[in-house]
């Protein structure tokens, strides 16, 4: 810690948080909160000098004295200190962004003389935010198992597409670990991390020992070891190799600590335990469905519950219920996807948001709430295409040609008259099922592919952005001349342009099954 920080002999009270500087302490309600050594001292900060605002630099000045450092390690530090303080959506409580200055503590303060210590409990409070007031869905099953591979293992990896859950379903396992596994969780959100460098020194502030920035970050020998702390790295995905290397390092260097991990894919390390989340549970068929039956699937739970939170007047009934299946089936059962479409119950009313989500998958974007990748659908899919290797995204997109089931002689064909060649398709389809692009079903003994609905509508809206879908369809309609048989093979009248009608002058509204 810099000497120009003051280190007053005095606590600073607001909310339910006590910070006392001298000490390194923060408490809630009494109860010590872990926190790292960067973001304690810029909650210091902010706290000694509530209602200025302190500028980017300064701050960068003062707890990383004498050191040059990208600005992303003061965003990585301000995301670890709003996690604590529980500000993760809505309005700021304590800590509001200046826009272009800085950033300004906004919450009363009081200051006094710090007395005798507080008890310092064998189990500190866990550091990760509560999943909320929202209820969970569908996922007991998988929650309890979680438990378990922790019980007998040391690592679990939550994977599934983005928009499923995965860090919904790992903050409740972190919120239940202190009774069941007596274990406190310490939560490191890696989103807004950058640079493999920024992964050890994002662990490293969690659990209090920060002391490097950028390439001197590395974890520290001793203290990770703790009996009573379960570590909880969310959104690994963007920096999947340096993650694998850091939990190698950590689980080798330690006996006690566990771990898991939020990602589009595992990452492939010895000891490793994947789960993986897919969509809630949906109906086989929306035909005919009475409401009492569709209260017994999680996606049709979960869209009654938020739509009834955003329109009084919403009731699921026998008359509604074959459209609210039809709609959670187009979503694939993607808890981000029912949750965006549900709250427009009100404003387009079931039968309204059913036609419109067969014509235009970007209604599901504009939101301004949570996280930003799950602010639009489409920035959902995005964070993941944009890691895909040129080839798997090319793959990505023609893939998109197909409705339903293809198999991987069916990828390879289409792929190749584009000139890919084979082993390049196979390596990209595998590829693709490891990130949560592709999901997979066996059939009569053959491994057969899918893209979800949404996937789909994406990879699609790229085909035509990227100029391919006149080709497409052009080697779509070949190898159907050919017969060439492929499970699940669309042949395309025409490819929907981003309005999700037919792009050929006069034609035909596509019937496409997309969202």
């Amino acid at each position: 810690m810099s000497a120009q920080i003051s280190r007053l002999p005095t606590s600073f009270a607001f909310g339910t948080f006590l910070l006392i500087p001298e000490r390194q302490l923060l408490l809630e309600s009494g109860i010590v909160v872990r926190m790292g050594g960067r973001a304690f001292d810029l909650l210091t900060v902010l706290v000694q000098r509530h209602g200025e605002v302190v500028s980017k630099r300064e701050l960068l000045a003062l707890v990383w004295p004498g050191l040059v450092v990208e600005e992303s390690n003061l965003k990585v530090n301000m995301t670890a200190i709003r996690r604590v303080l529980g500000e993760d959506t809505g309005a700021p409580r304590y800590i509001a962004t200046v826009v272009g200055r800085g950033y300004r503590f906004v919450a009363p303060v009081q200051h006094s003389a710090c007395q005798s210590g507080p008890h310092v409990p064998a189990v500190p409070r866990s550091g990760c935010p509560t999943p909320g007031a929202k209820r969970i869905f569908g996922r007991e099953e998988m929650i309890h198992a979680v438990l378990s591979d922790l019980e007998h293992g040391r690592l679990v990896s939550l994977v599934g597409p983005g928009g499923a859950g995965k860090t919904t379903v790992a903050l409740e396992v972190s919120n239940r670990a202190a009774s069941v596994l007596k274990k406190a969780a310490l939560f490191v959100d890696l989103s807004m991390a950058e640079e493999p460098s920024q992964v050890p020194e994002a662990i490293v502030n969690v659990i209090g020992q920060g002391d490097g920035v950028g390439a001197r970050s590395r974890l520290p020998d001793g203290g990770l070891d703790d009996p009573h702390i379960l570590l909880v790295l969310d959104n690994c995905e963007h920096l999947i190799g340096a993650v694998a290397q850091c939990v190698d390092q950590v689980l080798a260097r330690t006996r006690n600590l566990k771990i898991i991990l939020t990602s589009r894919e595992p990452i492939c390390i010895r000891g490793e335990r994947v789960r993986r989340l897919h969509g809630l549970g949906l109906p086989p068929c929306a035909d005919g469905l009475k409401a009492a039956e569709a209260m017994a699937y999680p996606a049709l739970q979960m869209f009654v519950d938020r739509a009834a939170k955003h329109s009084f007047s919403f009731r699921l009934d026998d008359a509604n219920a074959p459209a609210v299946a039809a709609i959670c089936q187009r979503l694939d059962g993607l808890a981000l996807a029912i949750e965006r479409v549900a709250q427009r119950v009100g404003t387009l009313g079931v039968d309204g948001l059913l036609d419109h989500l067969d014509r235009r998958f970007h209604m599901l974007d504009g939101y301004h709430e949570g996280p930003e990748r799950h602010r639009t659908l489409t920035a959902a899919v995005e964070t993941s295409y944009v890691l895909l290797s040129p080839t798997e995204q090319a793959t990505m997109r023609r893939v998109s040609a197909f409705a339903g089931l293809f198999s991987l002689d069916a990828a390879c064909a289409i792929s190749g008259a584009a000139g890919a060649d084979r082993a390049t398709v196979i390596e990209d389809i595998a590829g693709l099922v490891s990130k949560s692009l592709l999901t997979t079903e066996s059939c009569d003994g053959e491994m057969l592919y899918r893209q979800t609905h949404v996937i789909r509508a994406f990879a699609l809206d790229k085909l035509a952005g990227d100029g391919e879908q006149t080709e497409v369809r052009r080697r779509a309609i070949a190898l159907g001349e050919l017969d060439v048989p492929h499970p699940g093979w669309e042949v395309l009248s025409g490819i929907a342009g981003s309005d999700g009608r037919n792009s050929e002058p006069g034609g035909r509204e596509d019937q496409r099954d997309v969202a």
